[in-house]
């Protein structure tokens, strides 16, 4: 049994090991992007289709082989298409960044200066507010390519700061196939800060040197291979800066899977490429783990809580929940190396756009 369990779960594994490329930018510098090919997820619509998802719930999701004769499309359940884009591998850094060093921030101008990229093995860039995230994981685009291919402009504008949606719909690739997330959840909390799986203390990371011993952090890339499921840090180590959700007094503000959705780097949910949807947080409580999903058209993509439960006991395997309901907020997804089985999937709807921390990176997606 033992065997056959084995072989089931290296299966299981190898459906997340898609294609990596290498993008090119203006300076030469290279950047590991994963292809997140095009899938197909369905969305349970009522208490019928609900039972085939992994909390039972309404607004849940679930795969496709799933589906039972007996269900009527559109009414039981929808079923939308997603994938088909390039996601950093690894949390953007420096191209300067060492396993001790983060390197350089970027300036625009600077040769190795002008835009982060996604490398293994080294310290991410952090203490950055999402602004300057934005800003310089765009830049990477403006000219370059894949290697092998001829550089140019024709990716400007496609791509820069992974957005709420897109990283959501990593995590439903994951939610769907039933994979439970591994990564580096419990670092900071552990006694001897080596970075590690919180439920598997012999499941270690390499220590990010850039920081304190102490924060138990890890470098790009520096776990397991089941920590690079569906892509490396998505689980714990860091939070990392998404775009394209808002907050503002409670109301929430989309501007969908939009890449760059700003005309400055600065700009926020007044701009005209955020909707205001008209809804609001509600019957939540922050601190928490999301129990079931708003169901709301504009809210499906992004993962609102519509309920909430005790840390590390909801049926969406502890997806940490947290808002701040006063001015705007902006979105942190993943977790980071405290916060144990919040980090799955974990919403943070907290932060101010003015938000900059050691436990925050980012990384970029590129839509063809």
């Amino acid at each position: 049994m033992g065997k056959r369990t084995s072989l089931w779960i290296l299966e299981k594994a190898m459906q997340f090991d898609t294609r990596l490329d290498v993008y090119v930018d203006c300076d030469g510098n290279e950047s590991v992007m994963k292809w997140i090919p095009p899938f197909r997820a369905c969305r349970a619509l009522t208490s019928t289709a609900a039972v085939a998802t992994p909390s039972g719930t309404i607004g849940d999701w679930f795969h496709p082989e799933d589906i039972q004769s007996s269900w009527v499309e559109d009414t039981d359940y929808e079923v939308i298409s997603m994938g088909g884009y390039w996601v950093d591998m690894y949390l953007c850094s420096s191209p300067l960044a060492t396993s001790s060093s983060i390197g350089s921030t970027c300036n625009g101008t600077d040769t190795n200066r002008k835009a982060y990229v996604s490398q293994p093995g080294v310290a991410p860039m952090v203490n950055q507010t999402i602004a300057h995230f934005r800003q310089y994981l765009a830049s990477r685009f403006a000219y370059g390519g894949f290697a092998g291919a001829p550089a140019g402009s024709g990716w400007a504008g496609k791509g820069g700061l992974m957005t709420d949606a897109h990283w959501f719909e990593l995590w439903i690739w994951t939610r769907i196939n039933r994979w439970l997330l591994r990564g580096n959840t419990y670092g900071n909390t552990a006694s001897n800060h080596i970075p590690q799986w919180h439920l598997d203390p012999n499941d270690i990371g390499i220590l990010d040197r850039s920081l304190s011993s102490s924060y138990g952090a890890s470098i790009t890339g520096g776990g397991g291979k089941f920590w690079d499921v569906p892509i490396s840090d998505f689980c714990g180590n860091r939070w990392e800066f998404t775009d394209g959700l808002r907050l503002y007094n409670d109301g929430i503000y989309t501007a969908g899977k939009t890449v760059n959705p700003f005309t400055d780097p600065g700009d926020g949910y007044g701009h005209a490429s955020f909707v205001n949807t008209g809804l609001s947080i509600s019957v939540v409580t922050t601190d928490r783990s999301i129990a079931s999903y708003r169901t709301e058209a504009a809210l499906k993509l992004h993962g609102i809580a519509a309920s909430t439960t005790t840390a590390g006991q909801g049926g969406f395997d502890g997806q940490g929940w947290w808002h701040d309901s006063s001015g705007e907020r902006i979105s942190l997804r993943g977790g980071y190396c405290a916060y144990g089985a919040q980090c799955p999937g974990a919403l943070d709807l907290n932060p101010a756009p003015s938000n900059y921390y050691w436990n925050v990176g980012a990384r970029a997606v590129l839509v063809p």
